[in-house]
């Protein structure tokens, strides 16, 4: 899940580049059939018509980005008959399942056999029907409003997972507020919403968070392998759902064409992987660091993103070029939650009866005292990754 909180985050440079310059936050307003109320007059953004010269500029560029897409995106399963042990364990990953059409989701099923949602923090109860190939969200506190079908649920289910709403024809959408949370085993209110308790019943702030194009945009970039160009439109069949392979290794349909030839060598990564600064700038891209996160956010907002906190810890700074997220976690692999396991990774350089032994409890746990969980918001916590001793550096 990637919830943005504006007021703290600036959008990490991979998310910028391409985006429109002007991010505007637009709460827009619900005209009662199926449209927004974006300009004064109620009129919708306006739309190439069929046959105009921007209509067919817009085809032109569509035919170039799936072309582009098909010559050089292998897919992962391409990757398996080589790769088979990290392709399996991908598959385990949380980045293999962080983007799942909502209609194909095991959580859809669940809420249209349970009972509607009741919002901890509005007078509003939230009921969910399958309609065709749609989950149907419905406002029973104010049945004038038309429902909202649910597009994308973002989010690996570790922590949690939210649905967004993606409305093609306006090119905006919505982050709702309920998601998933894993660890009351159902939903709850959605993370940073509880500062939207103030709505207009009228307009589609009923349902959540309005998000503009470049909102939907920074959704959806840090939960697919690859996403369309700010000129192109948002639309499903543009993106590669999930975070794949070629998300961390660069588009490799080339490199699988010379591996059935023998050749796979002759056709190297784009993305290279030459030490450990190279290694965190593509973590950090969505999992942040200082570029992309705010100086004045707090401890529990930094505890998300673990590159930001990993790069402040002496094990990092006095281990330069030696240090980085794979030197504990397998980067195909779910996390591990094994303790015993992430110990075993401090005691690679911290051994006990050794300089670098512990003076405090040698043999104790190295987590739990020099980073331990810190709770973000909704009961979910993180490790900050932020490595230090428990009072002096804090």
């Amino acid at each position: 899940m990637n919830q943005l909180n504006p007021r703290r985050l600036i959008l990490p440079i991979a998310v910028v580049i391409g985006l429109a310059a002007a991010m505007i936050y637009l709460t827009g307003g619900w005209n009662g059939t199926a449209g927004w109320n974006a300009s004064p007059t109620g009129t919708p953004p306006p739309t190439p018509a069929n046959g105009s010269p921007a209509s067919a500029a817009i085809e032109t560029k569509l035919v170039a980005w799936r072309q582009l897409i098909d010559a050089n995106f292998a897919g992962d399963q391409a990757c398996a008959s080589c790769h088979e042990k990290e392709f399996q364990a991908h598959q385990r990953s949380g980045h293999s399942h962080t983007a799942i059409r909502m209609s194909a989701s095991q959580l859809a099923a669940r809420l249209t056999d349970g009972p509607p949602y009741q919002d901890t923090h509005r007078e509003q109860t939230f009921r969910f029907e399958q309609r065709g190939d749609a989950l149907m969200v419905f406002d029973d506190a104010h049945p004038q409003t038309p429902s909202l079908p649910v597009s994308w649920l973002l989010g690996s289910g570790t922590h949690a997972q939210t649905p967004i709403w993606v409305d093609e024809a306006s090119q905006r959408g919505l982050e709702f507020r309920w998601s998933y949370l894993a660890h009351r085993d159902g939903l709850g209110l959605t993370p940073d919403h509880e500062r939207f308790e103030r709505f207009d019943p009228a307009t589609i702030e009923c349902y959540g968070r309005p998000l503009d194009a470049a909102g939907v945009r920074a959704c959806l970039a840090c939960h697919t392998t690859m996403n369309p160009p700010p000129e192109l439109p948002i639309r499903d069949d543009l993106y590669i759902a999930n975070v794949g392979c070629e998300r961390c290794h660069g588009p490799r349909k080339k490199h699988v064409q010379m591996a059935e030839q023998g050749l796979a060598e002759q056709a190297q990564p784009l993305v290279q992987f030459n030490d450990a600064t190279s290694y965190m700038a593509v973590c950090s891209q969505c999992h942040r660091d200082a570029r992309s996160v705010s100086p004045d956010a707090t401890a529990n907002e930094l505890a998300r993103f673990q590159p930001y906190g990993l790069q402040r810890s002496r094990c990092y700074t006095e281990s330069p070029g030696n240090m980085t997220c794979s030197t504990c976690h397998d980067p195909h692999d779910a996390v591990s939650t094994s303790r015993p396991q992430h110990i075993r990774n401090c005691q690679q350089c911290h051994q006990p009866n050794t300089s670098h032994d512990c003076p405090q409890k040698p043999t104790g746990d190295c987590i739990q005292c020099h980073m331990p969980a810190v709770e973000w918001t909704a009961g979910i916590a993180f490790h900050d990754h932020w490595i230090r001793t428990p009072t002096a550096d804090e």
